[in-house]
C-alpha cells in the first residue's frame, strides 16, 4: 500500500494523483481505524466512576481509584496526571488551560464530542486506554494513556469504562483497604499521610514535616469543616504534630470532650479549623 504523503511535501515523495486518489485514502483510513475500533467495541465493558487520588505509601506513587459494579480498579499514575485529575475532581479553576483543558477546548472548537473513555487492557503491567470521539457521522478511536484519558473525561463529562478483562487482571483491592499501612490513617472522612519529601513535591507544598491531607471524601465531615486536599496539619492546640502517630495520640488524649484546634498550612498561609474530639466526630 502506498505511504501517505509527507505533511509538507518532502522532495521525492509526491502527492498521489489520478482518479484512484480518494479510493486509496479511504482504504488507508479503513485499514488504520477498523482494528482499533473493533477491539474497543467487541470487549464487554463496565461503567466506572473516579472516586479519588491517593498516594501508595510503599512506592510513594499516586494512584487513581475507580469503582463500578462492586469492583475497585486502582491505576498507578504520574504526579502531573494525579494533580490534573485531582483538580478536575475538586473543580479547582486554573488561570490558564492545562493540556487536558486544551484537548477539551480543541474538541469543542471542532464540534467533536468525546463519547466514552475505555480502559482496554493490561499488557506488561501497563494499562492502555482509548478515547472514542464522535465527529459528525464518524466515530474516531484515539489511543491514550488511562491517566490522560481520565483527566479529559472529567473535564468534558465523558463516561469512563473498563473492560471485564482489565477488571479481572487488575490488582484486587477493597477500597476501604487502600491505603492501609503505617503512616496512613483516616479521620473525619479524610485520608491522612505522613508528609515526606516525595509527597511535598507531589502536592507542591514547601513544608517537609507534618500530616498531609491526601484526600477529602465528598460530603464527609472534613469537607463540611473546610479541609482541602493538600492541607498540611502542623499542630493541635498548642502541640506540634510531625506525623499521623502524634496526631492520633494528641487527639485521643485529655478529657475527650472539648473541641480541638487543628493548625494547618495551606498554600503557605496558616489556617485554623476547630473539630470535635474523636469520640464525638461524625464520619
Amino acid at each position: 500500500m502506498e505511504k501517505p504523503p509527507a505533511a509538507h511535501g518532502v522532495p521525492g515523495h509526491p502527492y498521489p494523483s489520478g482518479p484512484n486518489r480518494s479510493l486509496r485514502w479511504a482504504l488507508f483510513g479503513i485499514f488504520l481505524l477498523l482494528p482499533v475500533q473493533g477491539l474497543a467495541a467487541s470487549e464487554p465493558a463496565v461503567r466506572m466512576e473516579v472516586r479519588h487520588v491517593v498516594v501508595d505509601p510503599t512506592h510513594r506513587t499516586p494512584v487513581v481509584i475507580l469503582t463500578g459494579a462492586g469492583r475497585v480498579l486502582p491505576i498507578w499514575i504520574g504526579a502531573a496526571e494525579a494533580r490534573a485529575i485531582s483538580r478536575a475532581l475538586e473543580g479547582v479553576p486554573l488561570s490558564r488551560p492545562d493540556t487536558h483543558d486544551l484537548i477539551g477546548n480543541l474538541l469543542d472548537g471542532l464540534d467533536a464530542e468525546p463519547e466514552r473513555v475505555t480502559i482496554t487492557e493490561i499488557r506488561d503491567n501497563t494499562y492502555f486506554a482509548v478515547i472514542t470521539v464522535k465527529a459528525g457521522d464518524r466515530a474516531i478511536t484515539v489511543d491514550s494513556r488511562p491517566s490522560d484519558a481520565i483527566a479529559v473525561a472529567l473535564r468534558t463529562g465523558t463516561p469512563i469504562y473498563a473492560t471485564t478483562e482489565v477488571l479481572e487482571r487488575a490488582v484486587k483491592l477493597e477500597e476501604r483497604e487502600f491505603p492501609a499501612r503505617d503512616g496512613v490513617t483516616r479521620l473525619l472522612g479524610m485520608h491522612l499521610q505522613d508528609l515526606t519529601e516525595e509527597l511535598a513535591r507531589l502536592f507542591d507544598t514547601r513544608r517537609h514535616e507534618g500530616v498531609l491531607v491526601a484526600h477529602v471524601e465528598r460530603d464527609g465531615a472534613a469537607s463540611r469543616l473546610g479541609f482541602r486536599r493538600g492541607d498540611v496539619i502542623t499542630g493541635v492546640d498548642r502541640e506540634n504534630v510531625r506525623n499521623t502517630r502524634e496526631l492520633k495520640r494528641i487527639l485521643h488524649s485529655g478529657s475527650g470532650t472539648r473541641p480541638r484546634m487543628l493548625h494547618i498550612q495551606r498554600d503557605g498561609e496558616p489556617v485554623t479549623i476547630v473539630v470535635d474530639p474523636p469520640s464525638r466526630e461524625k464520619r
